[in-house]
């Protein structure tokens, strides 16, 4: 039988938020996996199908591993994100990517192959995914808080407060199904009709609320990552999580070529990156826990070197098929000498594919709708509106600092009004409230000797010292204040919040003990 007829692959639109706890807890704060547990698709397919299904063929199909549901990666312009190698580096402190979320290949370096300049701190990229073409992948997240409901009251219970991190809805996920040549093709047949068009799955926790729903639709094959030619040394990029046993089968974290089924080579510690979880997964049907898993987690790179003679097929499609316990969850896919890890350049920088450009949509036309016309005049008024308010709040503010600049230039008592008066800021505001245009204003305010700022007029005269040297309130309102605001309706609204201004200082009280 073809065995690529065992493999359907398929794209997961989150249609609600998706809760991927990474600790089955129920106490504490919920953090988010970033990927979809290919547990996940088991539970959905298996609830479908399970209890049809005899005891030996539920065993074939749900628990010997010859069936894998493998996690939902993101998927990006048709093209999975996988997880993110732990061997490269980054300048700590510094962004690798460009403007356009691609990974600089120049800020990089793989650690298996070297290493920055003297003095440079390398920092490891840990978090997000990436794609063939460099692009780096990062999940969206949502939280929200919740409270438990009395059931005998109805009410809300009582330090019950809790909140769930989980997956946004609206992204796209890719998983791939795939199973033995040797499963049974009535049983592979039962699985893949469920996926014969889209279909709508309720995945993670709390499905009986909001949370959950996910369409999921057949897609074309997604390939893995390409891989360079056989060598010696050897090199396993962890796709998933990997649960390795030892010759008793007990859990271990020492990924000894043995537990890959070779008979030769070395650990190569030096040139290896790993990071380990340990979780016990909750399981729904039997309500309980399952036992405690100890994972080297996915993105680690592992090394073996003296693999000679290299690879033989049979012990490719061996690595290849899944390696270590709980395979059909997703657990323990690898990537045998990928080119994204290769040296290839001889910098220990990677190399990434041609990022493949789309062609940009046409731009729609807009219909020539009145109401359309109207609101967009609408929205563009309202974009004049709030600039014309920031110039305004910024002058006043100023001259509120000018004000007290002059009082401390002239020496001016507390009990002293400073600067122009509220009435003088009136004369400018009726001016502004009948002019069209700044020009016309700033002639109106400054040209002539009836002019509404005359050099010579109380107020206006008043001088300061600041950063532009010594000057009058009527040359910083002529060749700043005014060249600063954007239109007529901005000089309306500064004119009004400068009176406001000139009323704390020109207070009735400080007239009054000014005459005494």
């Amino acid at each position: 039988m073809d065995p690529q007829a065992h493999q359907l692959d398929l794209r997961l639109t989150l249609l609600d938020d998706l809760v991927a706890s990474a600790s089955p807890a129920t106490e504490g704060g919920h953090a988010s996996l970033d990927f979809i547990p290919g547990a996940m698709l088991l539970g959905a397919v298996a609830g479908r199908l399970y209890s049809g299904l005899s005891r030996t063929d539920a065993y074939r199909l749900f628990h010997s591993g010859a069936l894998r549901f493998g996690d939902g990666v993101p998927l990006a312009d048709g093209s999975p994100g996988w997880p993110m190698p732990l061997c490269w580096h980054k300048i700590k402190g510094t962004d690798p990517t460009d403007e356009h979320g691609r990974l600089c290949p120049e800020h990089l370096r793989n650690l298996q192959h070297g290493r920055f300049s003297e003095g440079v701190q390398p920092q490891q990229l840990r978090h997000g995914f990436v794609t063939a073409d460099g692009r780096r992948l990062s999940m969206r997240r949502a939280l929200r808080m919740k409270t438990a409901i009395d059931p005998g009251t109805g009410r809300v219970a009582e330090s019950q407060l809790f909140g769930y991190e989980a997956i946004a809805a609206g992204q796209v996920y890719a998983a791939t199904i795939e199973a033995d040549p040797a499963l049974p093709a009535s049983l592979w047949a039962s699985v893949a009709e469920l996926f014969d068009g889209p279909v709508e799955l309720l995945l993670g926790r709390s499905r009986s609320a909001e949370y959950g729903r996910v369409r999921a639709e057949p897609i074309q094959p997604i390939p893995a990552p390409a891989a360079t030619p056989p060598a010696a040394d050897l090199t396993l990029w962890c796709l998933s999580d990997l649960a390795l046993i030892d010759a008793h089968g007990q859990p271990t974290l020492t990924p000894e070529p043995s537990r890959f089924g070779l008979g030769r080579g070395a650990f190569d510690a030096a040139r290896s990156f790993l990071r380990v979880r340990r979780y016990a997964p909750w399981n729904a049907h039997r309500r309980a826990f399952d036992v405690q898993r100890q994972v080297i987690r996915r993105g680690s790179v592992i090394t073996f070197s003296g693999i000679d003679p290299p690879l033989t097929p049979a012990e490719r499609a061996h690595i290849v098929g899944g390696i270590g316990l709980h395979r059909e969850q997703g657990l323990g896919r690898v990537c045998i000498d990928p080119e994204l890890l290769a040296d290839a350049n001889g910098d220990a920088t990677p190399v990434f594919a041609p990022a493949v450009s789309a062609q940009p949509k046409p731009a729609p036309s807009r219909p020539d709708d009145p109401l359309i016309t109207w609101l967009e005049r609408r929205r563009r008024s309202g974009a004049a509106r709030r600039a014309a308010e920031r110039a305004a709040r910024a002058q006043a503010l100023e001259l509120a600092r000018i004000c007290r600049l002059a009082r401390a230039y002239g020496a001016v008592p507390d009990h002293l009004p400073v600067g122009p008066s509220p009435a003088q800021w009136g004369s400018v505001l009726e001016l502004a409230r009948t002019q069209s245009s700044l020009n016309a204003a700033r002639a109106a305010l400054f040209d002539g000797a009836d002019a509404i700022c005359r050099a010579a007029a109380e107020g206006w005269q008043d001088r300061f010292r600041d950063a532009g040297g010594e000057r009058s309130i009527r040359d910083w309102l002529r060749d700043s204040a005014l060249p600063s605001l954007p239109d007529i309706a901005a000089l309306r609204l500064f004119a009004h919040a400068a009176q406001a201004v000139a009323g704390t200082e020109h207070r009735p009280e400080h007239t009054a003990e000014g005459s005494a």
